[in-house]
Order: C-alpha cells, then structure tokens, then sequence
C-alpha cells in the first residue's frame, strides 16, 4: 500500500526530507506559497532556457568558427559591443548557471519528496536525460571560447573520451601544440553546442508529456524579480573571458563554474578510468532510482461503465492524462466514454472525486469500501460532537498518534481519522454519506498549497468545497459551516492539532470563527525580503560559478610526450602466388604481404639521466596491426634538463631503434611537447 511505501521511505530519508520541508516552510512565510519560488522550480528552469536560447541565437551570429578568430569575435562583443553584445553574453552565461541550478534543486526535490517511483519514471528518466544534456552544452559553450579554461576543458576531455576504443588516434593529439589544433574540431564543438538544444527541446517535451495543465511559467512577479536581478549581475560582473588559450603555457588557475565543471578537477587529477567509473556509474545509479528498490505497482482505476455517462470530469481532473475519452462502444444514449490508460494511473483517487455517477473506482478501495469505512469509525461513541479527519497519504504526519483499534487520535477519542491516497478522492457524497452516519464535522488535511503530491488535489478539492468545480457539495444535505479543510505538510502536527482543537471547540459551543478553507501567510505580491533571498542566492550562484582554482601551478613545468608510429611486424602472411591470387575475386588479389600483427612500440624517458617513463604502447586496431599511439604527461621541476628519449620498435627493452637527446630549458608554468616525425624518423619539439 501507498502507506507502507511512504512509511519505508520516511525511514530511509527522515533528516534531509523534514529539512527540505523546514527550507519551504521557511519561504513560504517569506514568499507564501504563492510565489514560493521553491514550488516553481520546473517552471523557473523553463524561464531560463527561454534567455539561453534567444541570448544563444544572437550570439551566434557574431561568432567566427576558427581557431584563431574564435577568441577574438568573443572579445569583440564583449568590449566593444559590451551596451548589446556584452550584456547578451552575460545573460546567456547566467541563466545557464540558474537553469542548471534550477534542474538540480528539482532534481534533489522530488527525490526528497518520493515523487519519482512508478507512473512518474517517465518524468525523472528525461529529467536526468536534461540535466545531463545541458551540462553537456554548458561544457561546449565554455569550449567554444577558447581561452585558458577552454584549453583545460578540451585537453581533460579529450582525455577522458580517449578512454573509449572507439577512436583510430587519441583525441589529446590534436592538442599536442598550437600548431597541432584544427578549425574542424572546432566545426565538430560547435555542431554538438547547436545539435543539443533540438535534444533539450525534445526531452523537455517528454518531460511533461504525461501531465496534464504542466506549469512552465512561474508567477509573473518571479519572472520580473529574476528577470532585473538577472540583468543587475549582467552589469555588476559581466562574463569575460580568460587568457587566450595557448597549448605552450601549462600553468591553469581561474575561475572554475562548478555547475558545470565539478567533475573535471576529479578528471584532471584521477585515473581515467576511475572518472569514468565514477561518472558513469553516478548517472547510471540516478538514472534507475525508479525502480530501486522496486515497488509493487497499485492496482488502476476501473471505470463501471454501466454508469458512466461520459460527462468528461474525471478526464479533465486526472492530473497525469491517465483518462481519456472515446466514442461510446456498448451503445448507450452518451457520445463518450471514459477510458482508463494503465501505464499512465497514478491510483491516487482524483477520478472518484471527480466523478458524482459512481462510474469509477479503485478495484482495492472502492468508494463502497470508504463508505463502509466511514460508518465504522463514526458508530463508536463519543462523548464530543464526532469529526471524521480525512487525512492525506502524503500531508501532515499523523503517525503515533492514532489508536490502532479505534483509529481515533489518542488525545481526541472522538476525532476518527480517514487516510486517502490524495484529498481529492474526497467524494461530495462521502461528506454527505458521514453526516448521516453521525458526524459533527469533517476537518480536512491535504498537502501544502502548490506543493500537493499528486500536483492538484488540494487544488481541485479547495474549488469543489466552494462549488467552483463539480461535483458540488448539496448544501441541502451539508452545512459548510461544519466543514473546515488545511493545507499542511509532514512537519505541521502541531498547527495540525492546534487547527482540530479550534474546530472541535467550535462545534462544541456551535459557533464559528473561522472560514471553511484555512490558509496560511497569504500576500498579494512578492515581498522586499523575498526579493533579497532572490538576490543572495544570484550573489551565491555568481561566486559557485566563478571560484577560483589550479589545475596546474606556475612553480611547475609540464613535459608531454606524444607519437604516433608503427611498430615492427610480429606476424605477416606470406604474398600469394599467382595460382592463389587467381582463385580469389579481382577486387580482393594483391600480391603484397599482409601484416597480421604488429608488436608494441616501447619506450623511455631520462630527465637528467633520471628515468621518468617507462612503457610499451600496443598497436591499435582489433587484430593490434595498426599504429601505436603514445600521449603522456610528466611534471618536471623549472629548469634546464637534459632529455634523452629512446624507442624501439620491436617492443625490445635493451635494444632502442630511435634515441633523442636534447638540453632543454623548462620555464615556469610552461608546457614542452615532444612528438615524433613519421617521414624523418625523429623526435622534435612541437611548436
């Protein structure tokens, strides 16, 4: 049952979810729950990708896809056109970091709040899938910039993909030297930088596809006050570039936006293999969370269809588009049917409270099993006037104090509790069903507004109470004034017992006081102190995205040694005869020999005589006949060294084919690359 989930999942995340629950209990007083920017985190995160793909197109068309002009165009813009350019620059760059932001608080949000098992893997998959394709543009836009922590990013990531069997040559050589960087990779950066908003787009849409009425636009008031504090930072700390990339200078301290480059500290210092498994696995295990561990589904709502009169209420109330309609198939006088969508049923009620034909039901909670209910807990006597408290699954936390065998509250024998998977099960003629079974009053609990577990059940509820929604309520059969209804969440059983005692007392003395729906800390705008927690989190979230770190210190000097070079063959087929080469087909007759296999290139490195470097590179290829490829890194102290490299082709550790010695003068900071020339069989110093 729903009960027994929940009660699992309380125990597991007790602390971090009451804490959450405690941060939005706190911005409601601040905000209210009307423009608690916490329960529009979804629709914040659209708000931002909107800036980043109009500040992105004007970018674009500024931008000069060349490894020698893409810094410069970037420049310009920023400095010179700084009035348009500049600011567009800076907008693109922060709403990247709110919209990440903003995904990762939702993300960390519903997993508090067990919003992610079940019907909603759906949403949590593409979530994932957003997150993770946006961090990949983020990490493309900072490379297309092509300054010192672009220079970081492209050497780490090619590091990183290099790991992967998948390339001919390692990727890192094509960032051996200046010289060695090509405009097509950067062609390559820049089509996957544009190719991924069409994927954001699309997994945006699967992100929502089976909600009905999803909220994509926050309360104008938070658009406006994120909007200007947005542009206040533009001005206030517009986005710069670094030192212009320069692949001889190995030194790399700046500011580093840990939205999205958290993980390449980790990647420059950690074996490759080691980041991957982290990463991989990390993404993997978020990924799955749905179904771990994996819970029995409840069982779907059931339309009875002898009953139904196809009125399309419980179609437009589902809050997951689990109900549609179709023409009518047992030729009754109605157009429409209601159809329930399996996969896509919550089983949270909203269809029985919706529909006032008795036409839909839960198959293990039928609403003749909530009557039947209702009428046991309210036959018991009491000596106060009896309420029946008809409790949310997932609003206030009621556990401990319920009396198991009367399902009365230890403190009020005469208040019977009713748990329902959501408050909008909450039929019109239930209400009327426990009045005539002897209440005194029915007090409501369901979760806090705008934050209801099922999206809208307080919501639909609230407007059936004060007849804006059918089903209505027959005032003929239900005074009003004997319903009180609250919206609290798990950490509110204190205002939850305050709120039934008032109630009870005011049946008692048959007067009263206060209005049928309660609310807390209304406001009909946003407030000065909620606009300065808007503007310390811009402050927090432009230092998060400009701390400053070292890759690479200047008291260090960086040795790189790279080639690529066939080493000798190790086993070849003989060249056919002519008799054999007759036999085969025309396009496959060659009369050359075939290398089968070739043996690993060994290699060595002496920094002042001292080896430093010690390693065989096997060939690539599925049959280890192609070339072998060497990319390796070795920190040196500032100084002239004498470099001696030796490399035998033969994978022979005693006997070298090529060696190379050279005294070279390591400057602070700075990087010397060593690469290997195919056609003079030497080693150089790459430029």
């Amino acid at each position: 049952m729903q009960q027994g989930r929940l009660d699992m999942y309380n125990r597991l995340l007790p602390t971090a979810h009451k804490g959450w629950l405690y941060l939005e209990e706190i911005f409601n007083r601040v905000f209210s729950p009307r423009f608690n920017p916490l329960y529009y985190l979804g629709a914040i995160s659209f708000f931002f990708l909107w800036l980043v793909l109009v500040s992105g197109i004007y970018l674009l068309f500024y931008y000069r896809i060349n490894v020698d002009e893409a810094y410069k165009s970037l420049e310009y813009i920023t400095n010179e056109q700084w009035y348009l350019g500049g600011i567009m620059r800076s907008i693109h760059r922060y709403s990247s970091d709110g919209l990440m932001l903003a995904m990762l608080l939702h993300l960390v949000k519903e997993f508090l709040n067990d919003r992610y098992h079940n019907w909603r893997w759906v949403a949590w998959v593409t979530g994932v899938v957003l997150i993770v394709t946006f961090w990949a543009a983020g990490v493309t836009g900072y490379w297309m910039v092509w300054d010192q922590r672009a220079q970081v990013i492209a050497s780490t990531t090619t590091k990183f993909a290099d790991f992967l069997p998948i390339f001919g040559e390692p990727l890192q050589r094509a960032f051996l030297s200046n010289g060695a960087v090509s405009n097509l990779l950067f062609i390559g950066v820049i089509f996957i930088h544009l190719s991924i908003p069409t994927l954001l787009l699309a997994a945006a849409w699967l992100h929502v596809l089976r909600i009905s009425r999803p909220v994509i636009n926050p309360p104008a008031a938070l658009n406006w006050a994120i909007g200007i504090l947005l542009f206040i930072m533009c001005l206030a700390a517009p986005a710069a570039s670094k030192m212009p990339a320069d692949l001889s200078v190995a030194k790399a301290s700046f500011g580093i936006d840990w939205f999205y480059l958290p993980i390449y500290p980790l990647m420059y210092a950690l074996p490759v293999w080691y980041s991957w498994s982290i990463i991989v696995g990390g993404i993997a295990l978020i990924t799955i969370l749905p179904w771990l561990p994996r819970f029995k589904r409840l069982p779907k709502a059931e339309v009875i269809l002898e009953n139904c009169n196809g009125c399309e209420l419980c179609f437009k109330d589902c809050p997951y588009e689990a109900v549609f309609m179709k023409k009518r198939s047992d030729g009754r006088p109605y157009e429409f049917e209601a159809v329930v969508a399996e996969e896509k049923c919550a089983s949270c009620g909203f269809c029985i409270g919706s529909c006032d034909f008795h036409a839909i039901d839960l198959p293990d909670r039928t609403e003749k099993d909530i009557n039947e209910e209702i009428s046991n807990l309210l036959k018991l006597p009491a000596s106060e006037p009896k309420i029946l408290a008809v409790i949310c699954n997932y609003g206030v936390n009621v556990k401990g104090l319920i009396n198991p065998d009367t399902r009365a509250l230890k403190d009020m024998p005469h208040v019977r509790v009713l748990h329902l998977p959501c408050i909008a099960m909450l039929q019109s003629s239930m209400m009327e069903y426990a009045f005539k079974a002897g209440a005194g009053g029915i007090f409501i609990s369901g979760c806090e507004v705008n934050d209801c577990h099922y999206r809208e059940g307080n919501k639909w509820l609230e407007q059936r109470l004060l007849n804006n929604r059918p089903p209505v309520l027959k005032k003929k059969e239900v005074d009003p004034q004997k319903i009180r209804a609250a919206w609290m969440s798990a950490i509110h059983r204190d205002r939850f017992l305050d709120e039934l005692k008032g109630f009870s007392n005011e049946l008692k003395a048959k007067k009263v006081e206060k209005k049928m729906i309660l609310h807390q800390f209304i406001k009909e705008r946003l407030t000065v102190p909620g606009i300065i927690i808007l503007a310390l989190a811009a402050v927090v979230t432009l230092y998060i995205s400009n701390t400053p770190y070292t890759f690479f210190g200047e008291k260090d000097s960086l040795l790189i040694f790279s080639f690529k070079h066939s080493g000798k063959p190790s086993k070849v087929q003989k060249a056919l005869s002519e008799e054999q080469l007759a036999k085969l087909p025309k396009h496959m007759r060659s009369s050359a020999e075939v290398v089968l296999k070739r043996f690993p290139v060994y290699a060595e490195i002496y920094v002042d005589n001292k080896k430093v470097l010690a390693r065989s590179f096997k060939p690539a290829g599925l049959w280890e006949n192609g070339s072998s490829f060497a990319f390796e890194k070795v920190v040196t102290e500032p100084m002239v060294h004498k470099i001696t490299i030796k490399m035998s082709e033969s994978n022979n550790t005693d006997k070298f084919d090529y060696v190379y010695e050279d005294t070279v003068d390591f400057k602070p900071g700075m990087a010397v690359a060593f690469d290997f020339d195919e056609k003079e069989n030497r080693f150089f110093i790459a430029r």
